[in-house]
């Protein structure tokens, strides 16, 4: 029987921390601190000392995560961390984002200024540590099989920072274990795009090969397998090592109706 090779290990939680090590120090994105010359100084959230004890306890989730103690993950430190920031943004005026590149933090800040649905029509960059809660949150919750909740807390992660690819992939896997392949398809569809325009470079082929694998996917599921086997290709093109689209494409492969033509009547 097929086994997808979509749904994450334990080891994503960690992988999920990359580019918060920095931020759980400094309390910012790692790429930026202030606000550049032609920005509103509202732009970046100010400094706050709390930022490193909230970063180790995100690691400390991870590491629980990766000992597979998701409940304990959740009550000990991801509710904590993620109670502490809404605390202390609750009467902030404009809408909270995080952004693990400029380019994407730009982009909340400029969409947010010509939005009339914003508050103030503004917004501020936080620290990648609260959206990260969130995104571990779910992660844990779908492994205590508590698909609902996962949904809710990805859907948190995704409100601060829309353009997140991994985010977007997580989600899309959620969809994946729901059986519902056209909206699976449409937020991988949208990971992709994310990934190409704003992931960082140090994860961008992992978080680009991850949304084609879930095209791959679906596309096996709706029986289009010249399609699932186009993109399995195209993920060991960009990296020949993928052992998760080898697999695919193994079973694409062995599992295809034959497409020979019948022989003629005599």
């Amino acid at each position: 029987m097929r086994k997808t090779s979509q749904p994450q290990t334990a080891w994503l939680a960690a992988a999920a921390l990359a580019f918060s090590a920095f931020a759980a120090f400094t309390g910012f994105p790692a790429f930026s601190q202030t606000a550049a010359p032609n920005e509103p100084s509202q732009a970046i959230a100010a400094p706050n000392p709390e930022d490193a004890a909230l970063g180790q306890q995100l690691m400390a989730a991870a590491q629980l995560l990766q000992l597979r103690q998701p409940e304990r993950a959740i009550t000990e430190h991801l509710d904590k961390i993620i109670a502490a920031y809404e605390l202390r943004y609750k009467d902030e005026k404009f809408r909270p984002y995080t952004g693990r590149s400029r380019v994407e933090q730009l982009l909340y800040l400029v969409q947010a200024a010509a939005s009339k649905q914003e508050p103030e029509q503004g917004a501020i960059i936080v620290p990648q540590i609260w959206s990260d809660a969130w995104y571990l949150k779910g992660y844990a919750l779908i492994e205590l099989r508590r698909p609902a909740e996962a949904r809710s807390a990805l859907e948190a992660a995704l409100a601060l920072a829309p353009r997140n690819a991994q985010y977007l992939g997580e989600l899309g896997n959620w969809y994946l274990g729901q059986r519902n392949w056209p909206q699976a398809l449409k937020i991988f569809e949208q990971a992709e795009a994310a990934a190409k325009a704003f992931s960082p470079p140090e994860v961008k082929n992992t978080e680009l090969s991850r949304a084609w694998r879930g095209f791959g996917y679906v596309y096996v599921e709706q029986g289009r397998w010249d399609d699932a086997e186009k993109i399995y290709l195209q993920c060991l093109e960009l990296d020949k090592n993928d052992r998760r689209a080898q697999n695919e494409l193994n079973y694409v492969r062995s599992q295809r109706p034959s497409q020979r033509a019948p022989a003629a009547t005599p």
